[in-house]
């Protein structure tokens, strides 16, 4: 059996200047531990020095030379696990004290003392020791796993990793950074980075500026900054840092990571590129002009001097130099002019094989090409290139054009830059099929456009025609018919009763033949503009009276039941009584002839409105009905409502179309209400007092809306008030119309979204989703984009006081036709052609600018721009638009200080402003345009009676109410 090793004693150390004492403490001591002695304080620490792992410490306090607590102050700084102890025969308490608060000392003890006294006190200071070593051992070892860990982090992290001082020179470094900037290792990188500023920043200045910012902020996220590599080449990096500082919190550098972002950076700058371009090429006016500006483009971000399109000529298998091209070197004439119209064989030449080989093709030395190859050679090596590439452009499979770029070198990335073009030139064949479908559409629509006025043209001609051959077709008729009548006389008079009936045949058939003739010719003199009124004045209870008498007749064949609801006190109107009776006259007849053994009404009403005066006449019947396909159809001349109905009803078709246009041209409408099976209601709205007599002018019957109401008309009110919902429910639907409620702007948008309402009423002050958020919503929508919208607003400086306007403003990117449809509407209130029709537009993004400038100017609009408000309002001094199309976010002065510069000046007159801006506006940025925008919001005060009655006429011009509007609300 071994012997168990035994275990070493525990170092401890006794410094007493008396050998009494020495003697006494080893003596006390030796056999538990392994005792030290020193004599003083100096010897103690050579001792210290000497003998690792000393346990313990006890040092008299009184000793020449060096007292008891500078020696352990001492201990405690250069071997801080030695648990120390102090004995002492005077007791100094401020000495003491210090050293106990400062941790020099573990225990005192005051002389004399006990053996059992010091014996336990230094068993502690053992243990503690013991303790304290187990411990730092644990946390050594967790420190040095930390720090492994650490550094495996810092030397493979994926961004650069790096401490610096202030002058610019790094004191650590990861490989990431080293390799970030060029460097083989972070050693190398430490060894030659003396400068930060002047060694990898391109201009000094910018790394000033990220160290007064990092100095002034402390933190800096997301700097990114073009820099150089060791190798020269420039990359893009981003940038995170902050201060370092030292235990006394003293700034002493920074810290920080880098990121390389140039790829990214270069992604950022191609895709604005293609944007750009296909954004350019997509307005250009030809095919030359698109490849123009896609070689100009190209060529400025590639850095390459020379571009040029080829296209396929007329002639198979040939293809020609076209007139787009791009030049950024001087003297080139002499190139270009070879260039000019310069043709080859598809499959010879340079140009020729890239066409035929759809891939592309590098030109990399032209002095080592052959004559024959590139026949331009000797013009291109005098004017400086050296290298050519060519690019197909490909359309469904087909090569459609060719880019050809030359250059005076071929850099670096040169194969990033052919898959960059290629990427275009795959955008371009798309857009070249775009353009080629747009220019067969624009031919196919300017040869219907000419069909189209041909036809026009016939019809105005055979109307005119018709128009006036009305005397000519009308004499034999009347002749036909007078005879027949005279010769039924005679026949009865001579008791032929035999002939009698076969004359009234011939009477009855030429008395139908002239009502068809005089319908056509009714209808093709207001179509040839020679329908004449005239107007007077009659008393319209007397007109009712003698269309009732006229219809009985027909009322009795079918055995219909007739009710006039027409006010004895009626009174008058001035128009023209007989087209009116022929309106009244057709309308009664229809109802007749479509209803059997039913009712027919006629109401007659006088309604007052804020233009004047209109007299209602409505007829209602309780016949067959239509369905709404047939109603569709219902005022187109020559058609009934369908085959069956004109074999067994007869009629040409013409009633109604006749109807319709007279109405018009005595300044009123008709419209129609009908549910199949049930009925009909036919309304004829006219002015009470026409101004003068009128004729019918050219009509072309393309242009004709037809006004027609099938089902109520419908609106939706958003406010979240309970007490407007009530008053404008039942005041629209007084009107006849459909009305729906949201109390709030999610769930008005959604309602917008599914009923399709003829208009909305929209408060500004909702709960959540409020007013302007609610318009922005509908306006960016195709399906709620076209529906009028009236505004109501509180007004605050009146408690009763209302806003009512209608809204006009655009959201980016921008829609081409309705900018047009847009400022067409404001130019036809001017009366203006539209080159006399000045437009400004304020826009600081230069390619909406551009873009807005050059759709207007293709329609001939007179346009201005500026970049900001400021310059805007300086162009006033030279001339004054007639609209103003405004971007509220720019530079120096932005919309809302343009606008109130604008709406102060004494001299500049009130115009027109159309908003351009971003979907999402804030509410502070709302209350800024309240009232001071046209077509967004027309400030003002009105009671709320006024206010109904103002909604009412929005929605008669927005074309939503056709009925009438209450006199008394």
């Amino acid at each position: 059996m071994s012997a168990t090793p035994a275990r070493a004693k525990v170092k401890i150390l006794i410094v007493d200047d008396e050998p009494n004492n020495l003697d006494l403490l080893q003596r006390t001591f030796y056999r538990d531990y392994r005792v030290l002695r020193a004599t003083s304080g100096l010897e103690g620490l050579e001792i210290l020095t000497r003998e690792p792992d000393v346990a313990v410490v006890i040092s008299d306090q009184r000793m020449p030379g060096m007292l008891g607590t500078d020696f352990l102050s001492a201990v405690a700084d250069q071997f801080p696990d030695t648990v120390r102890i102090i004995l002492t025969a005077h007791t100094d308490v401020k000495d003491l004290v210090d050293a106990i608060n400062a941790a020099k000392v573990f225990k005192y003890l005051t002389k004399p003392f006990k053996n059992e006294e010091i014996i336990t006190v230094v068993r502690q200071a053992a243990e503690t020791y013991q303790l304290l070593r187990a411990r730092t051992s644990d946390l050594r070892s967790d420190l040095q796993v930390a720090e492994a860990r650490f550094r495996k982090i810092f030397e493979n992290a994926l961004e650069g990793i790096y401490q610096a001082k202030f002058d610019g020179q790094y004191l650590i470094a990861n490989p990431m950074l080293a390799n970030i900037l060029g460097y083989q290792s972070p050693e190398e990188l430490l060894r030659r980075v003396t400068n930060i500023a002047t060694q990898h920043y391109l201009h000094a200045e910018q790394y000033q500026e990220f160290m007064e910012r990092l100095q002034r902020e402390e933190r800096i996220g997301d700097f990114e900054i073009q820099i150089q590599r060791a190798d020269g080449k420039k990359i893009w990096i981003l940038e995170n840092a902050q201060l370092t500082r030292d235990i006394q919190d003293r700034v002493i550098g920074y810290e920080g990571t880098v990121q390389d972002i140039t790829q990214r950076k270069r992604a950022e700058q191609e895709a604005t590129l293609l944007r750009d371009l296909i954004l350019a090429m997509s307005i250009s006016r030809d095919l030359n002009a698109a490849l123009s500006i896609a070689l100009q483009q190209i060529c400025e971000y590639t850095a390459w001097e020379y571009g040029e399109a080829w296209l396929a000529t007329t002639q198979r298998h040939m293809i020609e130099c076209s007139p787009a091209r791009f030049c950024d070197l001087p003297s080139s004439a002499e190139f270009c002019l070879l260039s000019d119209r310069l043709t080859l064989p598809i499959g010879e030449g340079f140009p020729g094989i890239a066409w035929i080989s759809k891939q592309p093709t590098w030109l990399l030395d032209i002095s080592q090409e052959p004559p024959g190859y590139f026949s331009r050679q000797a013009s291109a090596l005098a004017f400086g290139l050296r290298a050519g590439l060519a690019i197909p452009v490909q359309a469904e499979g087909q090569v459609v054009a060719l880019l050809v770029f030359f250059m005076t070198k071929i850099g670096d990335d040169a194969d990033r830059l052919v898959s960059l073009v290629g990427a275009i030139a795959a955008q371009i064949g798309v857009l070249m099929l775009r353009k080629r479908d747009e220019e067969a559409i624009r031919l196919m629509n300017e040869e219907l456009s000419l069909a189209r006025d041909q036809a026009l043209e016939a019809s105005r001609t055979k109307s005119t025609f018709v128009a006036n051959m009305s005397h000519e077709l009308r004499t034999p008729l009347n002749a036909i018919i007078g005879y027949s009548e005279m010769l039924q006389e005679d026949a009865s008079d001579l008791g032929e009763m035999e002939f009698v009936a076969d004359l009234q045949k011939i009477h009855r058939a030429g008395k139908h033949l002239l009502y068809l003739i005089n319908d056509i010719l009714d209808l093709s003199k207001i179509e040839a503009g020679k329908m004449e009124l005239y107007i007077e004045n009659f008393d319209i209870y007397a007109l009712i009276r003698d269309t009732v008498t006229t219809i009985r007749p027909l009322l009795e064949k079918n055995a219909n039941h007739l009710v006039v609801e027409c006010p004895d006190e009626i009174g008058s109107m001035r128009s023209d009584i007989t087209r009116l009776r022929q309106s009244l006259f057709n309308l009664l007849s229809n109802a007749c002839k479509f209803t059997k053994e039913g009712t027919i009404t006629v109401t007659v009403e006088r309604q007052h409105r804020r233009t004047g005066d209109w007299i209602q006449f409505a007829v209602q019947d309780t016949g067959i009905g239509m369905t709404p396909a047939q109603i569709e159809k219902l005022f187109q001349p020559f058609t009934q409502a369908d085959s069956s109905t004109t074999r067994q009803y007869g009629g040409t078709g013409l009633g109604l179309a006749i109807c319709q246009r007279l109405c018009r041209m005595m300044g009123g409408d008709i419209t129609v209400e009908s549910e199949f099976g049930q009925g009909s209601t036919f309304t004829i709205f006219l002015p009470a007092y026409a101004d003068r007599p009128k004729s019918s002018v050219p009509i072309n019957t393309d242009d004709v809306t037809i006004l027609q109401t099938s089902a109520p008309s419908s609106v939706l009110v958003i406010d979240d008030d309970p007490t407007v919902h009530e008053v404008l429910g039942r005041f629209l639907h007084k009107l006849g119309l459909t009305v729906h409620m949201a109390t709030d702007g999610e769930t008005g948008v959604q309602l917008a979204r599914d009923i399709q309402p003829n208009a909305i009423i929209l408060d500004v002050l909702l709960p959540g989703m409020n007013g302007w958020q609610v318009l922005a919503e509908l306006k960016a929508s195709r399906e709620t984009a076209t529906i009028p919208i009236i505004m109501l607003t509180i007004d605050s400086g009146r408690a009763a006081g209302y806003a009512i306007g209608a809204t006009e403003y655009f959201v980016k990117p921008i829609d081409r036709d309705r900018l047009v449809a847009v400022v067409q509407y404001y130019r036809e209130q001017t009366k203006l052609e539209a080159k006399n029709f000045q437009v400004m537009v304020v826009e600081d993004d230069l390619s909406i600018r551009t873009m807005m400038q050059r759709i207007l100017e293709r329609e001939e609009f007179t346009v201005t721009c500026f970049a900001n408000g400021e310059e805007a309002l300086g162009g006033f001094e030279h001339s004054a638009p007639h609209l103003i199309l405004l971007d509220l976010f720019m530079p120096k002065m932005d919309g809302f200080e343009f606008i109130s510069q604008l709406r102060r000046s004494r001299t500049i007159a009130p115009t027109p402003i159309v908003i351009v801006t971003a979907k999402d506006i804030s509410s502070e940025d709302r209350r800024e345009l309240d009232g001071r925008v046209q077509k967004i919001l027309q400030k003002g005060s009105m009671d709320f009676s006024e206010l109904l009655r103002e909604i009412a006429f929005l929605l008669q011009n927005y074309g939503v109410l056709g009925g009438s509007i209450p006199s008394v609300i």
